[in-house]
């Protein structure tokens, strides 16, 4: 069934612009409206309609770092009076559409989105990641040191491909990043964002832009360990999730084992990552709290979290 969410997601982003029916999408999936409905309610925490509402939202706030007018805007997604787009959007962002806009760059005024072009900059991005995000393994290793995420490390991603690693700025100050590296087929993101900059639309444009990037240089999908309760945030950028259980105590076995005696979820992937971290993964899109309390605390040297990814 996650295959058929990821054709209707991808569906969706390529009509976006378009009047989407919930029997389109069905009869475009090969399955009942009724089917689509539960589908949506397993994978997202929006219902299907909700979902396509918000994605146009969201697409129609991208296209504001074009310049076009807010009135060509509101017409390409389908909404007939600037009135009913203005209510659209506030329900959505919590500010409205001239004000959202006034908060990002056009050219010449002061926030922007770019990529680590020189090693000074590259330092920057790494020591606003560092600040965010204080217990991630990038902020404890030595500077020297070749292990992965460290500045060594993340020297090397740069120079293999500066244009996955990205900043946005609000004036001088950095305000959020997606650092990107290719893993196989995939890039794979470490993003950090200053908490009042969430709901501004910029964290969204540097994920739209990773993508367009990523896409451009070959790669087949965006993958990314999220946060507890960003789920919302990734599913309506079109990202769909899994459950990863990783421990260096217990095999995989032990771990499919606690598994199957709680009758939690569907096992779809187990392995040995690195040579030493033994992994499962669960077909949960949505964080189980219960379960990450029961592997983290219960059972100990347990780690659990809600990978997500989207083809491109």
């Amino acid at each position: 069934m996650a295959a058929v969410y990821r054709k209707i997601v991808q569906y969706i982003d390529a009509h976006i612009k378009d009047d989407i029916s919930i029997s389109e999408i069905a009869d475009m999936a090969g399955y009942s409206a009724n089917h689509i409905y539960k589908l949506f309610n397993a994978y997202s925490p929006y219902p299907i309609m909700e979902y396509i509402r918000r994605k146009k939202l969201y697409s129609a706030a991208n296209e504001m770092y074009t310049g076009r007018t807010l009135y060509d805007i509101a017409l390409a997604y389908g909404y007939e009076t600037p009135a009913g787009f203005y209510k659209a959007f506030k329900s959505v962002f919590g500010c409205s559409p001239s004000e959202y806009k006034n908060n990002i760059r056009k050219e010449g005024s002061v926030m922007f989105i770019d990529n680590a072009k020189n090693s000074r900059e590259l330092e920057r991005v790494l020591e606003f990641f560092k600040t965010v995000h204080c217990g991630h393994p990038a902020t404890t290793i030595d500077p020297e040191s070749d292990e992965k995420f460290g500045q060594k490390w993340w020297c090397e991603q740069w120079r293999e491909n500066p244009e996955l690693i990205l900043y946005a700025k609000d004036g001088d100050k950095i305000c959020a990043v997606t650092a990107g590296f290719g893993e196989g087929g995939s890039v794979t993101v470490e993003e950090a964002v200053l908490e009042e900059y969430r709901n501004t639309g910029i964290f969204e444009a540097l994920f739209v832009e990773l993508e367009k990037r990523a896409k451009r240089l070959g790669y087949a999908a965006v993958v990314l360990g999220i946060g507890q309760g960003e789920e919302a945030f990734y599913a309506r950028l079109g990202y769909l999730g899994k459950t990863l259980i990783q421990s260096e105590k217990y095999s995989v076995e032990q771990l499919k084992a606690f598994n199957e005696r709680d009758n939690n979820y569907e096992v779809t992937g187990a392995g040995v990552y690195q040579g030493h971290i033994n992994q499962i993964w669960l077909n949960a899109s949505l964080l189980d709290k219960k379960l990450k309390q029961k592997y983290e605390k219960e059972l100990g040297d347990c780690r659990v979290q809600v990978i997500v990814s989207k083809e491109l």
